[in-house]
C-alpha cells in the first residue's frame, strides 16, 4: 500500500503545534469570541500554555509575510496567534472565559468584520 501523503498544517518551525489547528485556528473574530465564552478555563489555560512560549517566534515569522498572500500554513499560524490574543485576557486578567460583572459579550456584535488574512494596505 502506498504511503498516504499528508499536507503540513503549519510552517515547519511550528509543526509541534499542529494538533491545535483544528480546535483553535478559527474562522474569524466571532468564532474566537464564542470559543472563549464556551470553553472551560482549564482548556483555555492548556492552549495558552502551549502557545505562549512560541509566540514571539511566531510573531517574528508572521511579520516577514504579507497579509493577503499567506500560504494556508501561514494563515493557520496567524489564526492560532489571533486565538492566543483572544484567550490571553481570560487567563491573564479574569481567570474565566467570560468577563466577570459585565454584559454577555454576544450582546455587542461586530458590525463590520475584517477577514483575518485580508491585506490592509501598504504604508506610503
Amino acid at each position: 500500500m502506498p504511503a498516504r501523503k499528508t499536507s503540513a498544517l503549519l510552517p515547519t518551525a511550528f509543526s509541534g503545534l499542529s494538533d491545535l489547528v483544528e480546535g483553535w485556528a478559527l474562522a474569524d473574530s466571532t468564532a474566537r469570541l464564542e470559543k472563549r465564552l464556551t470553553t472551560p478555563v482549564a482548556e483555555i489555560r492548556a492552549f495558552y500554555d502551549r502557545m505562549l512560549p512560541c509566540a514571539a517566534e511566531a510573531l517574528a515569522y508572521l511579520a516577514e509575510r504579507q497579509l493577503g498572500a499567506l500560504t494556508p500554513q501561514e494563515e493557520a499560524l496567524l489564526k492560532l496567534m489571533l486565538s492566543l490574543a483572544e484567550m490571553g485576557p481570560a487567563i491573564e486578567w479574569y481567570g474565566t472565559g467570560a468577563y466577570p460583572d459585565a454584559f454577555d459579550a454576544r450582546r455587542f456584535p461586530l458590525v463590520v468584520t475584517l477577514p483575518d488574512n485580508e491585506a490592509q494596505g501598504v504604508a506610503a
